[in-house]
């Protein structure tokens, strides 16, 4: 049986050897040798989640103490931006969003006004970047992917991993939060232009990434697709009472749902519309049932419609079906961490878990984590880590990332919410573009 703790431990060590110090704290390099940099999606934000995890689970000041240095380093890189009015991108993973996020979840676990007031700039910064636009307010951004699809220029951004969706989000945690009396009304407007640009199709409603998308990208699921849109229009719902929001967010899975493609047990839905016959099938948390359960759990908690449940566990037997985690299907490539791969997809079968109590679900987590296990590479100093490759399309560049969203600080997330789990006493940090819950 694996000993999950310990390759927390070790997985622990290799961010400990890509760790470096600055004038203001430490940071991490995204990869050995590489460039620190600070998201969350590919840098410190989210190795210094991990260690806020780590502290949570043992109590152990260490991990706090380097938590809150790698805090300072961010303080003083989101400040420096912020002072020269440099652009940061307002996606949840990768810009202002996640340091929102972050240094509150710091602050609450110091108690330094410090923290809270950087989640206070970052939050001001992000507003300051969106523009009135029809009834409500969007954000203007260079194309995203511009170096995977050479289009450049800008658009207005949309969904949840890179547009107002997940600025929507974060405005509602930050109100949950009581971080601003602002943040409430600014989510609203979001949701009022998002309800403006929707598509209406004879299936229901679907957004795309961009308003204006300079290639074809239909993706029905979530993160990049319209089940991410709906996802924070139905939470918003939950803190309005609009059933404006509801219904759409109805309608978008409702959209969901036609999508479908059977397999030997249940279904997938596929990445992209554009793919005929369809032939690839996400399976993480970015177009995977991993993340678009997000949406039907949430509408099954909001209506008591059990439907919602029950699809929602058809597409994890869709899943499960391609022979995951052993078997690489082309929507499981070699990608192991919590956007595309293994780590998110086991943190998702924990939270199933979590909710029904069936051990089927944690059974599966533990085969996910076997699996990570046999994968993992060993250095001299008994580190671990993951060669992934981040992109499908490229899936022969590989790297040993320190990162969450990508690399091993979330894969290390993942194995200590396992350990927690069989230790009968779960933990894990709330996020906010999630329903789920160990509590």
């Amino acid at each position: 049986m694996t000993d999950y703790l310990s390759s927390v431990q070790d997985t622990e060590r290799f961010l400990c050897d890509n760790q470096i110090e600055t004038s203001s704290g430490i940071t991490w390099n995204r990869v050995p040798d590489g460039k620190p940099t600070h998201s969350f999606y590919h840098g410190s934000a989210g190795v210094l989640t991990f260690y806020l995890e780590l502290y949570n689970s043992s109590a152990d000041s260490h991990h706090l103490q380097i938590a809150s240095q790698a805090g300072d380093e961010l303080l003083h890189y989101i400040n420096e931006k912020a002072a020269a009015e440099a652009f940061i991108t307002i996606g949840i993973y990768s810009g202002w969003p996640s340091y929102v996020y972050v240094l509150n979840e710091l602050y609450k676990a110091t108690s330094q006004e410090k923290f809270k007031q950087g989640a206070l700039t970052a939050l001001s910064r992000m507003t300051a970047q969106a523009t009135d636009i029809g009834s409500g307010i969007g954000w203007i951004e260079p194309v995203p992917f511009s170096d995977i699809t050479g289009i450049t220029g800008e658009r207005e951004v949309i969904d949840l991993s890179v547009g107002a969706a997940g600025a929507g989000i974060m405005y509602l945690y930050a109100h949950r939060q009581g971080l601003s009396d602002d943040a409430l009304p600014l989510a609203i407007k979001t949701a009022d232009r998002l309800l403006e640009v929707a598509q209406q199709t004879p299936d229901g409603l679907r957004w795309l990434m961009m308003t204006d998308m300079p290639f074809p990208f239909t993706a029905p699921n979530f993160a990049h697709g319209g089940a991410g849109v709906g996802y924070f229009l139905a939470d918003l719902y939950r803190d309005t009472n609009n059933d404006a929001y509801l219904q759409a967010a109805l309608s978008a899975a409702e959209y969901v749902k036609t999508r479908i493609h059977e397999q030997s047990r249940g279904f997938l839905v596929c990445h992209t519309e554009e793919q005929q016959p369809a032939s690839t099938f996400y399976l993480g948390v970015c177009h995977g049932p991993a993340g678009t359960g997000r949406l039907m759990h949430l509408l099954h908690m909001i209506t008591k419609d059990d439907s919602w449940q029950n699809w929602l566990i058809d597409n994890f037997e869709g899943l499960i079906s391609t022979g995951a985690p052993e078997e690489r299907s082309k929507g499981l490539w070699n990608n192991y961490g919590q956007c595309c791969g293994d780590a998110g997809i086991g943190d998702y079968a924990l939270y199933l878990y979590a909710e029904t109590k069936d051990e089927r679900y944690l059974a599966f987590a533990k085969r996910i984590a076997e699996h990570l296990v046999s994968t993992e590479h060993h250095s001299e100093d008994q580190s671990i880590s993951w060669a992934q490759a981040e992109h499908r399309s490229r899936p022969d560049f590989t790297e040993r990332q320190t990162g969450y969203m990508q690399g091993a600080a979330g894969i290390g997330s993942f194995l200590l919410h396992l350990h927690s789990v069989t230790k009968g006493t779960p933990s894990r940090l709330a996020i906010p573009d999630s329903p789920f819950s160990y509590n």
